[in-house]
């Protein structure tokens, strides 16, 4: 969804403020949808895998970081708006086992190895969301988080995964699966945020949202 009006005869700061999500995440822009929200997506040049971390969940929240600051770094180059309020919204998720991240796979057979890692097990699906105000060109409030939700996957039999990872390309989702994609019931539980798992949790974005009277 992009944006489509930008009143030039109403003041700056009178206009509505502009969202934009930093991601190209099928998850991620549904979400947003479902609320009725106007926004715009853009691709980063962040090398995400060149920022790496022994402790998983702190290269989580610094790849989502330093998409935000990509953008914010080079407005010209992201085409941002010199002029009114804008919401960047920035995001990474991966599944975590121990110490070992699950992020997008490049292929079905490394979809199904990591899936076969995962199934039987209680793994970690992480998200770190970087939230940033931004008026007239100046960060006003940065909003940064890291949301937990703890996924349960039962086994499923060869002819089973291979039917799976055939049917959808699940090269775009962190740890080679999506929860709201497919009617498939390898998700035996999940305690914490569902939203999370999709890729970016209600539970941190919707109070920023209200607070900026973005959504009611």
């Amino acid at each position: 969804m992009n944006l489509s009006f930008r009143p030039q005869n109403i003041p700056p700061e009178e206009r509505p403020i502009q969202v934009i999500l930093a991601s190209q995440s099928v998850g991620r822009k549904g979400l947003l949808e479902k609320l009725g929200i106007i926004f715009r997506t853009l691709i980063t040049h962040v090398d995400e895998d060149a920022i790496v971390h022994k402790d998983p969940f702190k290269m989580i929240r610094a790849r989502a970081e330093a998409k935000a600051q990509e953008v914010i770094k080079n407005p010209r180059l992201y085409n941002l708006p010199i002029e009114g309020r804008m919401l960047l919204i920035a995001a990474d998720s991966m599944a975590v086992l121990g110490t070992t991240t699950f992020g997008r796979t490049h292929d079905k057979e490394e979809t199904k190895a990591q899936l076969k890692s995962l199934m039987g097990k209680t793994h970690v699906f992480a998200t770190a969301t970087t939230i940033v105000f931004i008026n007239n060109g100046i960060v006003k409030k940065t909003w940064d988080s890291l949301t937990k939700t703890k996924v349960t996957m039962r086994k499923m039999v060869p002819a089973e995964l291979d039917a799976y990872v055939n049917r959808y390309d699940f090269s775009r989702f962190a740890a080679g699966y999506s929860i709201n994609e497919v009617p498939w019931d390898f998700i035996k539980k999940i305690d914490g945020s569902y939203t999370n798992v999709i890729g970016l949790p209600f539970e941190e974005l919707l109070p920023v949202l209200r607070k900026l009277e973005i959504i009611k």
